[in-house]
This record gives C-alpha cells, structure tokens and sequence, in this order.
C-alpha cells in the first residue's frame, strides 16, 4: 500500500489532497494487486456492476453514455499498459461501461411501448411467436397488427394472451384471430419481489390479456410468407415436442414428470 500510495502522491505533485483525492484508487489497486491470477475472476463482477448501475437512476441515461465510457476508459488502460495501477483502474471502469452499454443496447433493441390503460374487448389479428401449454388453455405471444385507439408510437411490439381450450391448436408462425382484452402488464407488488414489468419490457412484451371465447387460426405458416428464420423453426419444433409429449402424458404428468407419476407406476409394489 505504501509503495501505491508514494506512486500516486507522486503523479499528484506530492501534495497531501492529490494523495487523498487518489486514495480509493489506491485501495482498489491494492486489493485487485492481492487477487494474483485470480483477478480476472472479478471482470464479471464489475461487469454486472455496470448493468445494476443502468437501474439505478430514474430516467433513461443518454443513450451514448454506455459507449462514450466504455472508449474513454479503455484509451488510459492502453496509454498506462506500463503503469499497474492506471492500467487495472481502467479496466474495472471499461468493464462498468461494458455492462451499461450492454444494457443501453437492449433496451433499444428489445424494448418496446408499454400499454398503459385497459383496451377491448377488441377483435385482434396478429402473428403468433411462441406458444406454451397451459392446464386450461394455451399462453401464446402474438405480434399484434395495428390496434384500434392506439397511436402509431403506443402500439406494442407483442402481447401475452391467456387463450381459451376451444381455441384452435397454433403453433409459432400462424396468424390467429380472436376476441381479447388487453391490460398493461402488472407493476411490482413488493420491494424487491418479480418485476414483471421489466422483464416484459426487455422481452419485448406490452401488454396481457386473455381471450374471450377461442382463437381462430386464419393462416398457417405454409399460407403466409415466413420472416421469423431459424428462431421460428426452433420454436415449432418445441412446440412439436410439447404436443407430443402431452398426448402421451396428459395432464400434470406432462407438465411436472417428478412429482406425478403414472398410474402403472404408483402400483407398482416396492421391493
């Protein structure tokens, strides 16, 4: 610590407020200094560190902030190379940056407008993008066509609908049509509880709901010119997988094999 603080003082022009404004500098090349080989175990640390920052503030940051730091804290990591104690600070703040521009990413690429009051009952048209086996019914993600009332900037990229077991059996690609209301997604019900609000946002989901009556199939993938590529035929094949495997196991023996056994199973005496 000593030699760390002398360095730093002397870059300072040894002046006692230059060592004391450089003191947590020091304590952090210290105890990285003191990681040996493991040092590099820490960059996923201060990674997150970065994406926990982007949280942090109420508003949306700038959106060249996550980048502009990034450049500006790997340009003294290489000017310092020689220098232990610059070159290791850079890095940690490189990392931050890393983690905040990453996230800045995402929410540009992924998000999307959020619903904010009730709309519908509403007839709804729209893509389906994911379909996932419910007791009573099917959970589908739709991409939307252009909802009435709705302003070209409010409309939501995808919905989450809870379909009716009448509904026609989709699958990913398939154009649906069905009778639905629409609700913004549920905020945090406590400090520290499932924000399903963020994880909705960054998933590109809007808005909830759930249908009144079935969902119709109106096109099949075949019928409409597909765009989702190899995530879409990854997705059908789960989809495939699913149905199979639930015509074979049906109920809660599909769902949760461990803690439902069939019925040949549960008779069978133990040795």
């Amino acid at each position: 610590m000593a030699d760390v603080a002398a360095d730093l003082a002397e870059r300072g022009g040894r002046t006692g407020s230059a060592l004391w404004r450089w003191r947590p500098l020091a304590y952090l090349a210290e105890a990285l200094a003191a990681e040996g080989d493991r040092r590099i175990l820490w960059l996923p640390v201060f990674f997150a560190t970065g994406i926990a920052l982007y949280f942090t503030p109420t508003v949306e940051p700038p959106w060249w902030l996550g980048l502009a730091a990034t450049a500006a804290a790997l340009i003294p990591a290489i000017l310092f190379r020689r220098r232990p104690v610059l070159r290791n600070a850079a890095i940690v703040l490189a990392f931050c940056a890393a983690g905040l521009a990453v996230m800045q990413q995402a929410r540009w690429e992924r998000g999307a407008p959020m619903l904010e009051r009730r709309i519908g009952p509403i007839a709804l048209t729209g893509r389906v993008i994911d379909v996932d086996l419910l007791d009573r019914g099917w959970r589908v993600i739709v991409a939307p066509d252009p909802l009435p009332g709705l302003a070209a900037s409010e409309q939501p990229r995808r919905v989450r609908l809870h379909l009716a077991p009448s509904s026609d059996e989709l699958r990913p690609g398939d154009r649906l049509q069905v009778k639905a209301m629409l609700f913004p997604v549920p905020g945090q019900v406590l400090p520290g509880g499932r924000d399903m609000q963020r994880e909705l946002y960054f998933a590109g989901i809007g808005g909830v709901g759930y249908s009144y009556g079935g969902a119709r199939r109106i096109a099949t993938p075949d019928e409409v010119r597909g765009d989702g590529g190899w995530r879409e035929w990854l997705l059908q094949l789960r989809n495939e997988m699913t149905r199979r495997i639930a015509a074979a196991l049906p109920g809660a023996t599909a769902a949760s094999p461990r803690r439902s056994l069939p019925a040949s199973a549960a008779r069978c005496p133990k040795k």
